[in-house]
C-alpha cells in the first residue's frame, strides 16, 4: 500500500522535517538510483534543542540498513538545509530520522527506489 500524497512526517514536536527528497523525489514517490548506487538526500529541518544525529534507514526486502550521520555541531533553535550522498545500491526503500540531544526526533515516510 502506498502512503497517499506523502504530505506528513512524524515528530515529537521539537524536530521538524518540512522537506525531504531522494534524487529529487519526495516521500511516497519512486526515485531512480543509478548503477553506482549513489543517491542525494536533501533535507530541510528545524529544531529546538541542538541536534545529535541523522539516520538514513533503508531496506532491500530482507535486511534493514542504518547509516548514522553526526550532527552534534548544531546549536539550539536552529534551521538548516542538509544534503547527504549515500549508497543505496540494491535497496528498495529509504527514509530518514533526525534526533536531538534530548532524544526528541522526527522521521519521514519512505521513498521507494528503483
Amino acid at each position: 500500500m502506498r502512503c497517499g500524497r506523502g504530505k506528513f512526517f512524524v515528530s515529537t514536536g521539537e524536530v521538524l522535517l518540512p522537506g525531504f527528497t531522494v534524487n529529487g523525489k519526495g516521500a511516497c514517490e519512486t526515485a531512480k538510483v543509478p548503477r553506482s548506487g549513489k543517491a542525494k538526500i536533501a533535507l530541510s529541518a528545524a529544531w529546538t534543542f541542538p541536534l545529535n544525529f541523522a539516520e538514513i534507514v533503508s531496506g532491500d526486502g530482507k535486511e534493514v540498513f542504518r547509516e548514522r550521520i553526526n550532527l552534534n555541531n548544531t546549536l539550539a533553535f536552529g534551521r538548516n538545509q542538509f544534503e547527504f550522498t549515500v549508497d543505496l545500491r540494491k535497496r528498495k526503500w529509504v527514509r530518514l530520522e533526525l534526533w536531538d540531544i534530548a532524544a526528541n526526533g522526527a522521521f519521514t515516510q519512505q521513498v521507494w527506489l528503483e
